[in-house]
């Protein structure tokens, strides 16, 4: 059984043409996601943290893993002293030029030639160093299908590869809107929608995008973009 929580931050404006990937107040972001879960558990912490994180370059992996792993374990240690569940951090990349083929045409997808769908590369071509992997987890219908690059930059948990890229594979069928296996957990699909409908609706209410000045701070956007108590158990944003 799988339940989704959503809050909406909004990021603090671009400084000397630079954007700020560090999720602003994620410690405040973290409580409240761990809050709820106990909540809705009975009083029951979770014991593992799957994170999947979503538009980081290569060049922020060090200072988006140390900030927001900090502000994990303080969220963590501020709920109950002594909790420390283990955590495994993996950030998600689509924007890569890399493409995979089969070197048989008889083992790629019959109608498209592309890769199948849960084809998985972690030698070769994958970084000397860090503990990353390829995973095209759709079938592509039309043109070249792009695989998913994961980067495990934290692992409590000591998880082998395999279990690791089998449960990232599964996360990419439980997507509401599709019936099949899709390019990326689900979960991030989820997030990307999420900010879309924020986006949208502040946009509707004459928010100026374009003018970080005149953007709402996180308290002015969460009061005006409050879920309808029916919806609060509810992935609304699909």
């Amino acid at each position: 059984c799988r339940k989704y929580a959503s809050r909406i931050v909004v990021q603090p404006p671009r400084h000397n043409k630079q954007s700020t990937e560090i999720i602003h107040n994620f410690k405040d972001v973290i409580t409240y996601f761990l809050l709820k879960f106990r909540r809705v558990n009975r009083d029951v912490k979770p014991q593992k943290i799957f994170y999947y994180r979503d538009g980081v370059s290569n060049g922020q992996f060090v200072q988006t893993l140390r900030e927001e792993l900090a502000h994990i374990q303080a969220a963590c240690r501020e709920l109950e002293e002594g909790y420390e569940p283990q955590v495994t951090y993996i950030t998600a990349q689509k924007r890569h030029k890399t493409r995979l083929f089969c070197h048989r045409d008889e083992r790629s997808d019959y109608k498209s030639g592309n890769v199948p769908a849960g084809t998985v590369v972690d030698t070769t071509i994958t970084h000397p160093l860090l503990f990353d992997f390829f995973l095209c987890s759709h079938s592509g219908i039309q043109g070249t299908s792009r695989p998913c690059h994961y980067t495990v930059l934290w692992d409590d948990s000591h998880l082998s590869a395999d279990l690791i890229q089998c449960f990232t594979y599964f996360l990419c069928h439980v997507y509401a809107r599709c019936t099949r296996s899709v390019s990326y957990p689900a979960p991030i699909y989820y997030a990307h929608l999420l900010c879309t409908r924020a986006r949208t609706l502040l946009a509707s209410m004459g928010y100026n995008w374009n003018n970080p000045s005149l953007l709402p701070t996180t308290d002015s956007i969460e009061g005006k973009l409050r879920q309808h108590r029916d919806l609060r158990k509810d992935v609304y944003f699909l």
